[in-house]
């Protein structure tokens, strides 16, 4: 790649590399669904565990937090805001009352559901002009960098245990 010196020490790189551009996206992506999400009534936060609630109502606490990557903590937090919004109910798993289950309520359905909308319309914007080949291949190859990451972390965490 051709690096070009600027006014000050640091030198600029004229394209940037495919990191870089995977988190600029990653950010106007976010933002055009935070803005959207916000339109219906939705806090960010919320959204991801809306919508794994809607796929898969039910999950504990803990399956939510390994399912969306946020710690637990986080998702305590959330959750308590959620249930006190109506968006959600938490009920003892009648086979283990230790395990409390998280359930979706009608009114966090239909906002998942208008969420849902806004990201359809983000989503189809943002891959206007991609072929389905083209598409499929960039999933590819997020998945794989994706994996790639999470492999990292999990290798991190187990040297952290030794």
């Amino acid at each position: 790649m051709k690096i070009q010196e600027n006014a000050g020490s640091c030198p600029r790189q004229e394209a940037p590399n495919p990191c870089m551009l995977c988190g600029e996206v990653g950010r106007l992506l976010h933002r055009c669904i935070r803005e959207e999400s916000e339109k219906a009534g939705l806090t960010s936060s919320y959204r991801p565990f809306l919508r794994q609630l809607a796929q898969e109502d039910g999950l504990t606490q803990l399956e939510l937090a390994q399912i969306t990557h946020f710690a637990p903590p986080t998702v305590s937090v959330a959750l308590q805001k959620m249930q006190q919004d109506g968006l959600i109910v938490r009920t003892p798993d009648p086979e283990d009352l230790r395990q409390i289950r998280v359930h979706i309520t009608p009114k966090g359905l239909e906002l998942h559901r208008l969420v849902h909308q806004a990201i359809v319309k983000t989503e189809e914007c943002a891959l206007a002009g991609l072929s389905q080949e083209e598409q499929d291949t960039l999933k590819l190859l997020l998945t794989r960098m994706r994996e790639n990451l999470l492999s990292e972390r999990s290798g991190e965490a187990s040297h952290e245990t030794d």
